[in-house]
């Protein structure tokens, strides 16, 4: 497929590499001449140094001959532009990142297929995702969502008192009965590797489990984790991510506080958000936070328009008690750091904007990838096209080459995700969630393509 990126920030970056390994002929618009430069040297790829806003740099990027553009600014403007030029050149597919709620909010009037985007993404709206699902599930190291968060890749360290300690991965398979989950990587004394069904769950464990969203509730009973919830939480804000949060959180969450360091936009926030406590107050001093009594909070958020003080005021929180903080970086060559020092989850709205494009292409016709985080395994979900291998009989006979270095975690059917077994046959048009290391990546994805 021939796609055009336009913007080579942190998202634009990220879905070249990812597009290009891929082997898709791409193509990127930038108008900063040491970035293009700088892109030049690491991807074989055509850089056009131009603005985005540019027909003629748009042009000698190959747009007119696309299938596809990705228009990736910082610039709303410059974005939906693209995407109108990419309509009248006959582009079949323009997918656009927005921020702004005159465009995208649920109020809005504006027909964005009419300004010529088929498709969207709020950077807001999909971090105040992430950090729900974290709030949501009790002790999670890390989760991640597709299509539209039917099925769930979920982390947990195994605890001495959580019920499944002791029994075997068989076992719990067995327990869950019509709740199917699939352990897909197990993380034991600094090695990382595909699980079997004779593992024993041992404290220290490091799971990464395949469910669907509606199993979820079952899986929190094998963990001991069931009966706990989030009833406290703590927002610290100036924007209008930490708005969407409080909003988002409130609907589940019987106490919810925003500390606000502009004393204006929290006097708007106060007006819009009914069932929130809005303080004023820098959530990077202690006695603030001693104020809206954040070591009795469940789960503490940093959600401003900064890194420094989303990162700092999550540690403050941590160092009074508070045992779950989560942070918003616009840093992520720095999300490591920050993890390294504490805070325990760091969103980052760019990388996960690059990871819900490449969800949304996928839903086309290729694979996308996930790095779990500190594991040397990566999730691939790839699409089974007509006479391929793995559509060739069960997945006991197909699969059996690479059943010690990676899992078929889950199916998605006619839209209808499932947890397969050593009978499921996959079919053409179905996508398969697969979890692998990565060196054996490229040869799984063979079994995929039409022979």
């Amino acid at each position: 497929m021939q796609i055009v990126i336009v913007g080579a920030g942190t998202v634009g970056f990220d879905l070249a590499v990812q597009l290009q390994r891929a082997q898709h002929d791409v193509s990127l618009v930038e108008h900063d001449p040491q970035r293009c430069a700088s892109i030049r040297e690491k991807l074989d790829i055509l850089v056009v140094e131009g603005s985005g806003s540019s027909p003629s740099a748009l042009d000698g990027a190959g747009l007119r001959e696309a299938q596809m553009v990705l228009a990736v600014t910082s610039v709303d403007e410059v974005n939906i532009l693209v995407c109108g030029l990419a309509k009248q050149w006959g582009v079949e597919s323009r997918i656009a990142r927005i921020r702004s709620r005159e465009f995208s909010g649920r109020s809005t009037k504006v027909d964005m297929q009419k300004l010529g985007i088929t498709q969207f993404i709020d950077p807001e709206r999909l971090s105040v995702r992430i950090i729900d699902q974290i709030a949501m599930i009790p002790d999670v190291e890390e989760v991640f969502s597709y299509h539209d968060g039917e099925v769930l890749i979920v982390r947990h360290v195994m605890k001495e008192a959580m019920p499944i300690i002791g029994h075997t991965l068989a076992e719990a398979i067995q327990m869950a009965g019509t709740h199917r989950l699939l352990a897909v990587a197990l993380r034991r004394e600094g090695e990382t590797r595909i699980p079997t069904g004779a593992d024993v769950f041992k404290p220290g464990d490091d799971f990464t489990t395949v469910i669907p969203r509606a199993s979820l509730p079952k899986y929190m009973e094998f963990l001991g984790l069931a009966g706990r919830r989030v009833r406290k939480a703590v927002i610290a804000g100036d924007g209008r991510t930490a708005i969407l949060l409080c909003d988002a959180l409130k609907s589940w969450v019987e106490d919810v506080t925003l500390v606000d360091p502009d004393q204006a936009h929290g006097l708007r926030a106060a007006e819009n958000l009914g069932g929130v406590e809005v303080i004023h107050g820098d959530p990077t001093e202690r006695d603030v936070l001693r104020e809206v009594n954040v070591a009795g909070s469940d789960i503490f958020v940093g959600a401003g328009r900064a890194t420094t003080p989303n990162v700092m005021s999550a540690l403050l929180a941590r160092s009074e008690g508070t045992p779950k903080v989560a942070a918003i970086s616009y840093e992520p060559q720095s999300n490591r750091l920050f993890r390294e020092i504490g805070v325990q989850h760091v969103v980052s709205p760019r990388r996960a904007v690059a990871r819900e494009i490449m969800d949304l292409i996928h839903r086309g016709r290729m694979s996308m990838e996930l790095q779990l985080r500190d594991l040397d395994i990566e999730s691939i979900e790839i699409l089974a096209e007509p006479g391929s291998k793995i559509t060739s009989g069960p997945l006991r006979k197909v699969w059996q080459t690479f059943r010690s270095k990676a899992i078929a975690g889950a199916v998605v059917h006619e839209g209808v995700p499932l947890i397969p077994g050593g009978d499921t046959r996959i079919k053409e048009g179905d996508s398969v969630i697969v979890v692998t290391q990565p060196k054996s990546a490229r040869k799984i994805e063979k079994l995929f393509r039409k022979r």
